[in-house]
């Protein structure tokens, strides 16, 4: 029951659960949770080969990380050290994947898994269409507009509804899929409701980076990831595929700045990445380092509009250099290899629910990597713990795979051994067996 609370409190705050209420704190209150967890379950497991693997070593890589960029901004700007640490407290997050994983040892199964972010990504849908309803001064709702692109001035805290979008899409995602296997009428009318309402919050704020990735995301999937067949074949036609983006990269170009260039905040994110591209050939192999709001931000450096989490993997160039982009790399394009794998191996081997979560959770992942060149969100926003989340499925469902061959294995040598043992050699009559 602790653990349960613990998780369902720290998957919530982290994408994004009462968001809209700063003084609440929750999203630190959820890191305090999945940190306390993590310390929980780390000093009441015996430590062992797999223990440092997949606990020791994601921990202390991670308190590396945090404290070397720290230190890294601190050379370059005269700025306190501490200050840069506390404002990496989000990536705490990432401990998501070891408190999976250490839960999978003790016992918990992909349906526990599954109910918890599942009424997470619920919960904020609903914190959401409350606090546009009844709270907010202005809601986008009532109001009848759609793709509301500027909402800095149409509602109070823009960042806030842009985390929600991310359950709402999460919810679209599953809900949708669950409308096609439902035959039970009141989770089908449930379903119904949760992807008409996630719809309508994504059709009023959605940013138009995100819902352009989410379609190529989806395509992409339905063309040549749902079965590994076709996975294969995509792989042998890569290169192919590779010249033809070659060539129509500059008309696309063309057409994607005529269409977005006039935006103000377009403008705004040239500035951005100009910055950021001078800065980066400075310090092309650490980049940056960390900022705080606390001490010395890169608006105090660069500017009252320079984020960035505004200009996708150009921002974390600038910020984490070389090694930085490195690793992002890495750690994505694994994640998205084992939540893909996770899916075809269980396609048929789990419940219809938990197959339509991993699908979901695999297609909001490649969401988030085809938005990367406009906004690295497993670095900067909520993709962190969604990916951290995945990742801790993605091992214990590895360790399953591997406790099963050495069952498979050790199954062919029993039997060996018994055919070879004396008793098995003992001539029996018909009268002993009789007797």
């Amino acid at each position: 029951m602790l653990a349960h609370g613990f998780l369902a409190v720290g998957v919530s705050g982290s994408i994004g659960f009462l968001a809209h209420y700063p003084a609440l704190k929750f999203r630190d209150l959820a890191i305090l949770c999945v940190v306390g967890l993590f310390t929980w379950l780390a000093l009441s497991k015996k430590p062992d080969s797999d223990w440092v693997r997949c606990v020791f070593v994601p921990a202390f890589g991670l308190l590396l990380f945090v404290v070397f960029y720290a230190y890294v901004f601190t050379t370059r700007v005269d700025a306190p050290f501490l200050p840069s640490v506390l404002s990496q407290r989000q990536y705490a997050f990432f401990l998501l994947g070891p408190v999976v994983y250490m839960l999978y040892q003790r016992g918990w199964r992909m349906e526990d898994f599954q109910r918890i972010f599942v009424a997470s990504a619920v919960l904020v849908v609903v914190n959401q269409v409350f606090y546009d309803t009844v709270v907010s001064g202005s809601s986008l709702l009532l109001s009848g507009q759609f793709f509301v692109l500027d909402l800095g001035e149409a509602i109070e805290d823009s960042s806030a509804t842009r985390t929600a979008n991310i359950g709402a899409m999460f919810a679209v995602l599953y809900f949708g899929g669950r409308l096609f296997q439902s035959r039970e009428a009141p989770m089908i009318a449930f379903s119904l409701s949760m992807v008409t309402i996630s719809t309508l919050l994504l059709l009023v704020a959605i940013p138009r980076g995100l819902l352009t990735a989410a379609g190529a995301a989806l395509l992409v999937y339905a063309l040549w990831l749902a079965r590994p067949d076709r996975a294969r074949l995509a792989a042998l036609m890569l290169p192919l595929y590779a010249a033809l983006v070659a060539l129509l990269w500059s008309p696309l170009r063309e057409y994607f700045l005529g269409t977005f260039g006039e935006d103000k905040t377009w403008a705004a994110r040239e500035d951005t990445a100009a910055s950021a591209w001078e800065s980066f050939r400075e310090y092309p192999l650490l980049g940056f380092g960390s900022d705080s709001y606390a001490s010395v931000s890169f608006q105090d450096l660069f500017g009252d509009g320079f984020y960035t989490s505004d200009i996708g993997l150009l921002g974390v160039l600038f910020q984490y250099g070389l090694v930085g982009v490195g690793l992002y790399v890495f750690l994505v394009g694994w994640l998205c290899a084992g939540l893909i794998g996770m899916r075809w191996s269980l396609a048929r081997r789990v419940s219809r629910e938990q197959s339509v979560f991993i699908w979901a959770l695999f297609a909001l992942c490649l969401v988030f990597v085809f938005t990367s060149p406009l906004q690295a969100r497993f670095i900067y926003s909520v993709g962190l713990p969604i990916g951290a989340f995945g990742w801790g499925l993605v091992m214990a469902h590895r360790r399953e795979l591997s406790l099963a061959r050495e069952k498979s294995s050790e199954a062919p040598e029993r039997t060996e051994d018994a055919t070879r043992s004396p008793k098995a050699n003992v001539r029996r009559t018909p009268g002993l067996e009789a007797g």
